[in-house]
């Protein structure tokens, strides 16, 4: 048991890394297909971006890789089911902490950073894709 729940909050914690990794490169591209210039979207790529992704995002993702993690430790065995008890735990605690506490924490304004984080619909899809990567890792370090 405690084996399981290490494993699941290791897996969890790279899972939240490697969507930390993934959401910087659609964000990117996204500033790539936004803005058409190379010098302003590199300039973005290297400053802005980093920070944003490291201070507003970073803390809740790792909170939600973990969480996730240990509760596909606790409810999945080496099934199939592992993949639905991740989908829907990412999914649950995503949309508390991203669209529910993070929001407390810092105040979001129209048009900034935080006001895209806080989408539930964004931030569903984001823990949805960080839970079935947890599910992934998870069995695949059994």
């Amino acid at each position: 048991m405690t084996r399981r729940l290490f494993l699941g909050a290791a897996a969890g914690l790279l899972s939240a890394l490697v969507c930390l990794a993934v959401a910087y490169v659609v964000g990117v591209v996204t500033i790539a297909f936004d803005v058409r210039e190379l010098l302003p979207t590199l300039l973005a790529s290297v400053t802005v971006l980093p920070l944003m992704l490291l201070f507003v995002v970073l803390l809740p993702t790792l909170v939600v890789g973990l969480l996730t993690g240990v509760t596909i430790g606790l409810f999945a065995n080496n099934t199939p089911r592992v993949y639905l008890i991740g989908a829907v735990a990412g999914v649950v605690f995503g949309l508390v902490l991203l669209s529910v506490v993070l929001p407390l924490i810092v105040a979001p304004q129209p048009g900034d950073f935080t006001s895209i984080v806080t989408k539930p619909l964004l931030a569903g899809n984001y823990a949805l894709f960080l839970g079935l990567l947890a599910s992934r890792f998870f069995r695949w370090f059994q």
